[in-house]
This record gives structure tokens, C-alpha cells and sequence, in this order.
């Protein structure tokens, strides 16, 4: 099983620090987090798995609309099918290490909907 590195130290990290969401390298105290899924290997994945539903939808007799249905609805669950075989392969059975990044702290903005405040104002006089 290859070992998951700290980015900054590049200090050997344990498994077992992955139960919380944020957690300090053993070695260098620095807060890491585990990096979140990047929405790029979603679309691979989805091309993937649409494309596997309507061959076979073609494959077992489907036409028109029939097949154009089934290949949206069942390929939207077939997706997901997909991601868990993909996640299960390069996570269990090729052992994958988990990778790792720094966490930039409660006050960094994490990709949210922004919110634009007015600047103060004065205190009426009254």
C-alpha cells in the first residue's frame, strides 16, 4: 500500500488521521485536509457511462425515443455505477494513496456564493 504524503514536508501521514475533515501533519503541524474531487473527471466519467447505456439500450432492441429515455435515465444512475467501479479500482485495488492538501483555515473562501455588503454607514443625527 503506497503511504500518503504531507505536501509540505513530504512527512509520511497515517490513515487513520483521514476520520476528520481537517488534521495536522504528525511531522510539521501543518493543517491539511484531503483534496476534493475535481468536477473535470466527472465529465469523462459521464461520456463513459451514457455511452455504455445506449449501446446496450441499442443492443437489446431500443428505437427512438424509447432509446433516447432510457439512455438519459438509466445513464444518469449508471454514471454513478461507473464512478463507485472507478473509485473502487484506484482506491482498493491498485492502492492509491489519498492526496493531501494544505487547509487554507476557516477565513478562506471556499468557491461560495459571495455576498457584497454596503460600506458603513454613519450614525444619523437625530
Amino acid at each position: 500500500m503506497l503511504k500518503m504524503k504531507c505536501p509540505v514536508c513530504a512527512g509520511e501521514v497515517p490513515r487513520t488521521l483521514l476520520r476528520s475533515k481537517n488534521f495536522r501533519c504528525p511531522i510539521c503541524k501543518e493543517p491539511l485536509r484531503v483534496r476534493e474531487f475535481s468536477p473535470l473527471l466527472g465529465i469523462p466519467l459521464a461520456a463513459c457511462s451514457y455511452s455504455l447505456t445506449f449501446v446496450i439500450a441499442q443492443q437489446m432492441g431500443l428505437r427512438g425515443y424509447g432509446l433516447l429515455i432510457v439512455t438519459i435515465f438509466i445513464g444518469c444512475g449508471a454514471s454513478f455505477l461507473v464512478a463507485a467501479v472507478m473509485g473502487g479500482l484506484l482506491g482498493w485495488v491498485f492502492c492509491l494513496p489519498v492526496p493531501l492538501q494544505r487547509d487554507p483555515g476557516p477565513g478562506f473562501d471556499d468557491g461560495g456564493i459571495l455576498h457584497i455588503e454596503s460600506p458603513p454607514r454613519p450614525p444619523k443625527s437625530p
